[in-house]
Order: C-alpha cells, then structure tokens, then sequence
C-alpha cells in the first residue's frame, strides 16, 4: 500500500473521528446551549392581552369618553431583503421607500425621517419606526402591506390613551387616567387606573381585566397555530351611563364661559339636578384660565362644582322662613320692624344692617327684598337647636352621599361652638361654608316637597353586551318639613323672581322661584371678610307649581368696579339665559306641561237674551272675564262665543255681543282698551292687569310712573306691558 492510500485513509477516519466528536457534543454535551432554543420552540409562552377601558356615555346614550389603542410598528429588514433576493423584481431600497410612504400617509409620521431609520446600517437587523399608531391607522397599513406583499412588519402594543368627542366638555367631573407598564413588550402587563373624576371613583367598573394566550414562533417569528395553546380572553370595561344630559351640560358650560368674561369673575360655577330624583343633569366649574388650557389640563383639576366651598349668603333665609311658617310664628303678611337692628352679647356689640333701608316689611317681602334685618327677628323666634338641627337635616356640614371625586363637606360648626350673633350670623348665610352641590341638594327639597335626596352622576353600569348590571335608583335620605309650609314657601321664592331681588330672571310664560346671595368672601386664616370680593349666587327651580329643574349659579370675586358683584347682575341673568335655552331643548316639554296646567277648563253659562247687568252679574260671580261688543248699555245680549254650555279655559274671555246683527265669529275677541295704570300701586296694577289679562313687566318698587303701553290703545291677549314704579 502505497504512501498517498494510507495518508488518505488515515485523514478519512480522523475527519470521522471530529464529525462524532462535534456530534457527541451537540447530543450529548450540548456545548452550543441548543437544548434550551429548542424548549423554547417546543414550550409555549404567555402574551399579555390587554382589554379596553370601559366608554362613559350621557343620560341618553351620547358617548362622552372612548379608548383607542395604539401600537408600535417596527420592521424586520431581514425578511425583505432576503425576499428581495428570491427573485423580487424590485430592490430592498425601493421596498423601504414603499413602507416610508405607506405608514406616513396613514400615521402622519415624517416619511423622510422613517426613510433614514429604515436605510441605517447594518441592515439585516430589525428597526424602530413609529409609536401612537391607533387601531384604524394600523388596520390600514396592513391592508397596504398586503396588496404590496409586502413582509417584516412588527406589530407590539404600545398603550391605550382616552378619547373625547366633545373636547372639554365635562372635563370637570369626567377626569383622566395614568397607565404603567410592567415587563417587555408583548409579554408586560401594562394597565390603566382613573387618578380623579368618574375615570378615579369608578376605577374598578372601567378598567377591566387582563387576558393571556399561549403562543409558539417558528424560526422566522411567525406565529404557529397550534389546537392545544391556551387562551384566556382579555374583559374589555363596563361602560357607565350618567345621569348628565349633554344638551344641558353644553348649555351651563357655554354660559358660565361668557359669564366669567362679562363679568371678570375669578371662578364659575353651575349645577342643574332634577329635584325629584336627585339626579345630576350638568354640572360645572370653571375658573378663569379655562380657555387658555387644554382639556387634558382641565381634567386634571379639581372638581369645583363639588369642592369649592363658600358662604351661601342670603340663599339660605329660605331655610330659616320655612321654619318659621311650620312652626305658625308668623303668618306671611305679618309686619316686621326691619329697622337697623343693635345688639349686644356680653361685652359685644353688633348692628345688622339692610343695604336698602326698610321700616318694616312683611313677612314675604322680607325674603323678597332679602332683608337681612326681618331674617334676624325672625330666627330669634326659632332658636338656635331647632336651626342647628334643619341645617344638618337639609345636608350642610357633611358630604352628601353623592360619591363624587374631591368632594368637600363644607364647614358648619357644631352647636355647642356657636357663638353670642351666630344664630343671626347663620340665619342669613354667615359664619357657614357649603358647596354647591350641597346648596342644589338643599333646594331640591325646597322644590320637591321636602324629600333630601341623594344626589348621583350615575344612572347605569353596563357590561360589554350593553346589559344593565346595576343602576342607581333615587334614594331618599330623609323628609323635612310639610306640604302647606313648603306650598308657602314656594309663593315667598316666586315673589323673589317676580318683584324682589330677581326680577332680571323673570320669563313671562314660565315660573321660577328662588334665591339671590351675595356675600363677603371670609379672609383665608383671618377674621372678617376680605375688601370689594365677593361671592355671588342665585339658586331656584322651575316651574314652580311643578318644578322639574333645580340650578344653582355661582361667580366668585366677580367685578367689583362694574357691579357685577350684584348676584342680581351676574348670576340672575346667567340663570335666566340657560333657563331659556333648556325649555327650548326639542325635546323639552316644560312649556306644553306648563300650558296645560294653567288652563281651567269651565262650563260657559248661558246668559244670551239677558241684560247686560244682570250678565255682567253672574259671569262676575263666577269669576269668568268678559268683552262686550255694541254700544247699547240698556240692550240684551243676542249672542256669545263661546257658545252655552261648551267648555273653555277659564283664563280666555267670553265675548258678548250685545243687541248687535254682526256674526260673532267675525268679532276680535282678543282686542280691547289698555287701562291706565299710572299713579296705582304695584298691588293695585297688578289685580288690573289679571283681571284684564294683561303680562306686566315690573321694574322698580312703589306708584306707577310710567307704562310702556299708552292708554286705551287696543291691545290683544297676553299683550306684555313694561311699568316702571318708583
């Protein structure tokens, strides 16, 4: 055997010898650690599924708060360019410059910068493109990614951010929310948590809860699908219905906005509830940076509406007046000495004051002219237990139960810490802080019949099929007061609106009662008020005989220079625009409800063929208004309209023709001659007016000097005439 033969045989059986030597420690040594990337192949691992956060919706179904998810898009170069290789006709550049174009175009991402991350070597590893892509964008982009078959596209979830139709809308009690991420991406558990407002309370309800699924990749990270791998299905949040109504809350926001640039105010405040059901229809707070901030700054606030306390003034002798009509101390035409008022305490002395001087005043108009004096008599006559005790009967001092984020329990001394003038101090809206909410809530029992409710932002939650699991039912804390004392009240509040401190809140076919305030703003940490700030409130409902609306308005530190201080000057008339804007809702029927109350339906008599004094006689008796047409006093009557014996409104006018051949329906039974009404009283104009039918304007107090209809000018039904009294 010659040399080369045995040479090649030896190195055959050492090239053996090495090929079992690396197979042996591969098998059975494994010295290159591929026991572990096989397990890892073989072995399925979990993905964190994250779920959506639940959707706030309005009373009515309108979507307030969304999520949207958003992803990052990374691409494996590798792949394309290895495709490119396999007899693409196109180069991997031109590829990039494809996948720049495609997610820039459906992301708004620079398609330049995208370029250069796609372009920068090495090339064969994958790249960062984008964050912030939404679910619909990412839907795109794949689609294009598709029809361009185009490969290496790298989906991870990135992080859920809020959406908001309507911008700042609500911001102020709908809040926001943090999320934190713990582990890498696509196997970290990221979650979302409220930090205030609804997002924070209902926290639980919103966020929830995390799913898993087990999953295998092949060698080229492509996902296998595999019958035996595990899932558990992420549960999206349950949605919460509120018992907000949009409409309204655009409303009180949209005037409240004007109303702190009129007026100069440093904070606004508005909150709209159903009295009785407690509900919360709107509510707002707003400070005077509102417009200048973006709505994720605003939503980061504090809730004003519910935390802002204040000294509610002169809205609360209503309280004390109640009080004093259940227990018979004074009847409300019972006249009162409103004269400066000097008393003494020990060594102390005070002197209550009226900012307009009265001698005396009745009951009513004590509460009408918001004497600060008449109040001080009159809660003297109560005592400070029986007050102390209907003031925490009605909510003042502690939260109201309504569950809202940051809301603040006022500050109301227990009784035992009263001091020589708080009886009087409280009796007109001192030496007391609330909020407005509970100033709402307050009267709200005013308005309903005396029932403290509970007041609640949350009508409904829901779970992902769109079923009810629970709902809030109104709920009443405790009944105050009765029926006859709250009906009288309910005349004072009116009397208020319709010639007292609130005459600027008048409508003239709707009725509202309530409450003007302005008050001291107290020194923060000091005794004694601070100089030209103050707080300036009207609270009310409407309709009056039927109210469905309760709304509180509140100004703090509006302007001092121009008298928008005057809650009769700033609150009054803000109250007054989004009245007038509610009613009008389309689908409001506060006025058709209105109208139909205040008809009387009546039997027309039969006086045809009579005198006309003795018809005269019984349609007086039965209080029944009347026109007469033709001139002959002595004649009788041949026809009226309406007809014998058919029913009618009370509040129309029978028309009588009298000895006169003309067709009755040919008559203006609505035309007739404008009384003169200068040098009457206020009392006196009035009964007129009612008698005749006539819409009076009152501005001022006292005689008559002006009318803004001459008279005996022919003028229709429900004719409105302006009278100033001096």
């Amino acid at each position: 055997m010659n040399t080369r033969i045995k040479f090649f045989i030896i190195f055959n059986i050492l090239l053996i010898l090495i090929w079992i030597g690396y197979l042996f420690s591969i098998q059975i040594l494994d010295a290159h650690h591929l026991k572990a990337i096989v397990q890892i192949r073989q072995n399925p691992s979990k993905e964190i599924l994250i779920p959506n956060r639940g959707n706030i919706y309005d009373r009515d179904g309108e979507l307030l708060v969304s999520s949207v998810k958003y992803y990052q898009i990374d691409v494996d170069r590798s792949a394309i360019i290895d495709d490119c290789k396999r007899g693409s006709q196109i180069s991997s550049s031109e590829v990039f410059k494809k996948i720049a174009g495609i997610i820039s175009k459906n992301n708004k991402a620079d398609k330049n910068l995208l370029l250069k991350r796609l372009m920068k070597k090495p090339q064969y590893s994958s790249v960062y493109l984008t964050t912030d892509v939404s679910e619909n964008q990412l839907h795109l982009i794949k689609q294009e990614f598709t029809k361009e078959n185009i490969k290496g596209l790298v989906v991870s979830f990135c992080n859920i951010k809020r959406s908001y139709p309507h911008d700042k809308l609500g911001a102020n009690f709908l809040g926001m929310i943090d999320d934190k991420k713990q582990g890498n991406s696509g196997k970290s558990i990221y979650t979302t948590y409220g930090k205030n407002g609804i997002e924070a309370t209902y926290n639980e309800q919103l966020c929830g809860e995390i799913g898993w699924r087990e999953t295998i990749y092949d060698a080229n990270n492509r996902m296998i699908p595999l019958l035996f791998l595990k899932e558990k299905a992420a549960q999206p949040g349950k949605s919460i219905h509120l018992t907000i109504d949009k409409n309204i809350q655009e409303i009180v926001e949209e005037n409240l906005i004007i109303g702190l640039k009129e007026y100069k105010a440093k904070n606004a405040i508005g909150i709209a509830m159903d009295p009785n059901t407690g509900e919360i229809l709107a509510m707002v707070g707003l400070n005077e940076k509102h417009e200048s901030k973006s709505a994720k700054e605003l939503r980061s606030v504090t809730n004003i509406a519910a935390s802002f306390m204040f000294e509610p003034g002169s809205t609360l002798k209503p309280i004390t007046a109640l009080l004093a009509l259940e227990k018979d101390i004074f009847k409300p035409s019972d006249i009162i000495d409103c004269r400066d008022y000097h008393l003494e305490y020990e060594s102390e002395e005070r002197y209550i004051k009226d900012e307009h001087k009265y001698k005396t005043l009745s009951f009513k108009d004590i509460i009408a002219y918001s004497s600060n004096v008449g109040i001080s008599r009159i809660v003297e006559e109560i005592g400070s237990k029986v007050l102390y005790e209907r003031m925490i009967a009605m909510g003042f001092g502690h939260k109201t139960g309504s569950n809202i984020s940051g809301e603040a329990s006022g500050l109301f001394r227990k009784l035992r810490d009263w001091q020589g003038f708080s009886l009087h101090s409280i009796s007109f809206g001192q030496e007391i802080s609330v909020t407005a909410l509970q100033l709402a809530n307050a009267y709200c029992s005013l308005a309903n019949g005396g029932k403290v409710m509970q007041p609640h932002l949350i009508k409904e939650i829901r779970n992902k099929d769109n079923k009810t699991i629970s709902s809030f039912k109104p709920n009443v804390m405790r009944t105050i007061s009765d029926k006859r004392s709250l009906d009288t009240l309910k005349v004072f509040l009116k009397g208020v609106v319709d010639y007292g401190t609130a005459t600027q809140t008048k409508l003239e076919h709707l009725t509202i009662a309530g409450k003007t305030g302005t008050s001291e703003k107290a020194t923060s940490g000091k005794i004694g008020y601070e100089k030209e700030k103050y707080t300036s409130v009207f609270a009310g409902f409407f309709p009056v005989k039927n109210p469905q609306y309760v709304m509180v308005i509140i100004y703090d530190e509006a302007d001092y220079k121009s008298y928008s201080y005057y809650a009769s000057l700033s609150a009054v008339p803000t109250f007054k625009n989004i009245v007038k804007k509610i009613v009008n809702l389309p689908d409001t029927n506060i006025m058709a409800n209105v109208k139909e109350d205040n008809k009387k339906i009546i039997i027309a008599p039969n006086v045809t063929g009579l005198q006309l004094e003795k018809a005269t006689k019984i349609l007086q008796k039965a209080g029944i208004n009347f026109v007469v047409s033709g001139k002959n006093p002595d004649g009788k009557i041949i026809d009226q309209y309406p007809k014998p014996n058919t029913s009618f409104d009370k509040n129309e006018k029978i028309v009588l023709n009298l000895d006169n051949i003309q067709n009755t329906e040919q008559l203006n039974v609505d035309d007739y001659a404008m009384p003169s009404l200068i040098g009457l009283s206020l009392r006196k104009a009035i009964a007129i007016s009612n008698r005749n039918s006539i819409k009076l304007v009152i501005r001022g107090n006292g005689i008559i000097s002006a009318q803004s209809i001459k008279p005996g000018s022919n003028i229709k039904f429900g004719d409105v005439c302006t009278i100033t009294a001096k």
